[in-house]
């Protein structure tokens, strides 16, 4: 864990984790990048949507019996809705992401390596015909090998970043775009295809029912 003061607040701004090159100050919200040495602010974060989900930063849970804190979270739209990625920090350090739309959860974890030359090749001209207006052509069905899985594509849109908070791997300004291709396997698999513009990531994991997270540290909200 390292800490650093905001450049724009002098508030703390805490890296838990030694992957996380981007944090939110949660008190004047400046989007600060860590170097090497220091770290600078890169511009204001909005507001975040309210929405009411359970989840915040700083809540806990567990995963095959090793817990994990939750430790930052995009806010994703797109034409049909809405969704939340929340970044979480494994206690032996592993990173993963926690996917919660419309009341279901999945956990995933990202592809370690370069990715298979199909799998980067087709989603790359996913995000082609999706950001040049040809959205019909994107169709899902396709099967791709991921994880020693066979997976196969069930859902794909253009989402747009609404904000973030806590600390990320990656800058995720409002308005970053990406395309997201979701994947299901026979076994309960599950797998998440995007392309920033730059490169394509995978991340494989499997959906996970509420009670088995054991999740503590949850936002107050009536009716909980």
């Amino acid at each position: 864990m390292r800490k650093f003061d905001c450049p724009s607040c002098g508030a703390d701004v805490t890296f838990r984790s030694a992957q996380s090159v981007y944090a939110v100050c949660a008190y004047c919200q400046s989007m600060v990048v860590r170097t090497d040495i220091d770290v600078r602010s890169i511009g204001v974060m909005a507001a975040l949507p309210d929405d009411m989900s359970p989840l915040q930063l700083g809540s806990g849970g567990y995963f095959e019996e090793q817990p994990f804190t939750l430790i930052g979270r995009l806010k994703i739209g797109w034409r049909d809705g809405l969704w939340n990625e929340w970044h979480l920090l494994m206690a032996d350090g592993k990173r993963g992401w926690i996917g919660e739309a419309q009341g279901s959860f999945s956990i995933s974890f990202e592809v370690e390596g370069a990715l298979p030359r199909d799998v980067e090749a087709t989603v790359a001209h996913c995000r082609a015909l999706l950001t040049s207006g040809k959205a019909a052509e994107a169709r899902p069905g396709f099967a791709v090998q991921l994880g020693g899985a066979t997976l196969r594509a069930v859902d794909i849109k253009l989402a747009t970043c609404l904000g973030s908070e806590g600390e990320l791997p990656f800058a995720a300004p409002k308005g970053r775009r990406t395309v997201a291709i979701d994947c299901i396997g026979r076994q309960g698999e599950f797998a998440t295809l995007d392309h920033d513009g730059r490169e394509a990531h995978a991340y494989v994991g499997r959906y996970v029912e509420w009670d088995a997270f054991r999740f503590t540290n949850l936002r107050p909200l009536e009716g909980w």
